[in-house]
């Protein structure tokens, strides 16, 4: 007796498909929705990026720090930081996979809602490949870090990437909108909204429909934190 199984196709062939063809992308998640390899390729590359860029945090920290904090408080900080950075580092691809985890469910639920269910499992797998569009966005950041760093001595741990180069609001709320507003957000956008559309067999409009209420959760999240950070800063006194 034959089994017959469907041909794994190459891991760097199905990334450009999530970069550049999302809808085949959902074609082939429909018979291998394995997304290890996505996974690994982003987090590793993000820890080995966020632990060379580590000597330039520390040194631009001083500057970071709430104005009216002492000398010997700065230094305390950044001593802190020095033991304490380096393990958010590395435990943070933990909070990538539960991100990924609760937008693949908040997804289902929201393709559920709308009678047209996709297996937890694929959606998954399309998230973990729709940000690999996210991973692209880090690299260049990193890359405008150190060139910045090395032709001016500048560091700029968040360099913008869209709308945040030509306007600079005060606000918290107006930074954190217009840093979504860049070109790789829309990008990542576009491959959920059609991989989503093409998974659950239904339009992009419906797609969308889809999508942007679970973006708009992490986007509310992001607020929300930058709130809090803000309020408890001034309640500080700092």
């Amino acid at each position: 007796m034959n089994n017959t199984h469907p041909v794994s196709k190459p891991r760097r062939q199905i990334l450009a498909q999530a970069l550049f063809h999302p809808r085949a992308l959902a074609v082939t998640l429909e018979s291998d929705p394995r997304w290890g390899y996505p996974a690994a390729l982003i987090i590793l590359t993000t820890v080995v990026l966020d632990l060379l860029a580590l000597p330039l945090f520390l040194r631009a920290l001083p500057q970071m720090a709430p104005s009216g904090l002492s000398p010997e408080m700065v230094a305390e900080l950044v001593e802190r930081s020095r033991i304490l950075k380096p393990t958010q580092i590395l435990l943070s691809p933990f909070g990538l996979l539960a991100k990924w985890a609760i937008t693949a469910f908040l997804l289902r639920l929201m393709a559920t809602l709308m009678n047209r269910p996709v297996h937890f499992r694929k959606l998954l797998a399309l998230v973990v490949y729709a940000n690999v569009v996210h991973l692209l966005e880090t690299v260049t950041k990193n890359l405008l870090l150190w060139s910045g760093y090395v032709a001016t001595g500048a560091i700029d741990l968040n360099p913008p990437v869209g709308v945040d180069a030509l306007v600079h609001p005060s606000g918290v709320v107006g930074s954190t909108l217009l840093r979504y507003a860049n070109p790789f957000e829309v990008w990542f956008l576009a491959v959920l909204i059609r991989g989503v559309a093409s998974l659950a067999g239904t339009t992009s409009v419906r797609g969308t429909a889809i999508v942007l209420p679970t973006w708009g959760f992490w986007l509310a999240a992001d607020l929300a934190l930058a709130l809090v950070r803000e309020i408890l800063t001034r309640q500080l006194g700092i």
